[in-house]
């Protein structure tokens, strides 16, 4: 009788829907290790901000994973054009087409025209899961950036668009944490000279040393900068991934398998729907591909469509009466009476 209890409490959908889980999260790091500039590159709109006299509204922001180098655009809307246009200007045109692309499942970056401009430069376009942005390096930059914009513009909010300039010098020079280099080193084997660099450095014409041809003296420069930085990045990504993980356990579901999903509901007053009250959880859905160690691809159980592509963080196994071994109990932090008694 007991087993049949905790086997009903178990499979009970809208406990299972409603109840809050009380495990950590799941879903172990698995960090992106770039061997190179512009290898992976991440981007994303920030805004919107206080709309600007050249009537800016949105930040484009690109970052290179492996040297830290950004490029940051203001612009007025964010749209698939923009992003489009941005990519092909600032980075293609620039530095070059990245391997791979990152970003987010905005509208913008989701559309026709995006895709296909980032196909036709010959990137691969990689898209983070739904409500884990964290693959993402821009969301980390847009961080340091909207720090860096609150410090200089004081009371001209509308004037944020003014200060990118140096605010894009002081990242580029300043020595990243994870590299403990400066992404102009990382990228030019040379750090950006200042006004006061210019005043103090003795003037030389050319090199210290004539007979070294100053090729040789850049290949050298960033072939050790490069050594560095991928000693340094390994290093980084080994703690980040340790300390990640103490709050992390390890999750894998297989091909076939029910799971839920995390609903992330919105409130509207409008129609008197408030989040707090509505499940926490939708589903059941299927397990259709593993694309990952911690991603994978659903379908809905009834119809059979495309779910899309989830992070196990905001994936729950979904159990049935069949599934529901009786040796299983109820979920962590709650008794077989907790749930009955409702």
């Amino acid at each position: 009788m007991a087993g049949d209890v905790k086997r009903y409490v178990t499979s009970c959908s809208v406990c299972q829907l409603t109840k809050p889980s009380q495990q950590k999260q799941a879903g172990l790091m698995v960090p992106i290790v770039p061997k190179k500039p512009w290898e992976y590159t991440g981007v994303d709109f920030v805004g919107p901000l206080p709309r600007t006299q050249s009537g800016n509204a949105y930040l484009l922001v690109f970052v290179d994973y492996f040297s830290k180098w950004i490029e940051v655009c203001a612009v007025r809307e964010a749209t698939a054009r923009v992003a489009a246009s941005k990519f092909l200007s600032e980075i293609f045109a620039r530095h070059g087409s990245p391997t791979y692309l990152i970003s987010d499942r905005g509208s913008p970056f989701v559309s026709e025209l995006f895709e296909h401009t980032v196909s036709a430069l010959g990137s691969a376009h990689r898209l983070t899961t739904a409500y884990h942005p964290q693959t993402n390096a821009t969301e980390r930059v847009n961080r340091t950036l909207k720090t860096a914009i609150r410090a200089y513009v004081n009371d001209k909010h509308t004037a944020w668009d003014r200060f990118l300039p140096q605010i894009c010098f002081a990242l580029r020079t300043a020595p990243h944490d994870s590299t403990g280099l400066s992404p102009s080193m990382m990228l030019y084997g040379r750090e950006l000279d200042t006004p006061l660099d210019l005043i103090i450095q003795p003037s030389a014409d050319g090199l210290d040393d004539p007979d070294v041809q100053y090729p040789e003296t850049l290949r050298a420069t960033l072939r050790d900068a490069h050594h560095h930085a991928r000693a340094a990045l390994d290093l980084s990504h080994k703690r980040q991934k340790h300390y990640y993980d103490l709050r992390r356990r390890d999750s894998a579901f297989g091909i076939g398998d029910l799971v839920r999903v995390k609903s992330h509901p919105r409130s509207d007053a409008l129609a008197n729907f408030t989040a707090k009250l509505a499940p926490l959880f939708k589903g059941p859905f299927r397990v259709s591909q593993k694309l990952s160690d911690v991603n994978y691809r659903l379908i809905d159980v009834e119809t059979g469509a495309d779910a899309g592509v989830f992070h196990v963080v905001n994936m729950q196994p979904f159990h049935t009466w069949d599934s529901a071994s009786c040796k299983k109990t109820a979920t962590p932090g709650y008794s077989a009476g907790a749930f009955l008694l409702q």
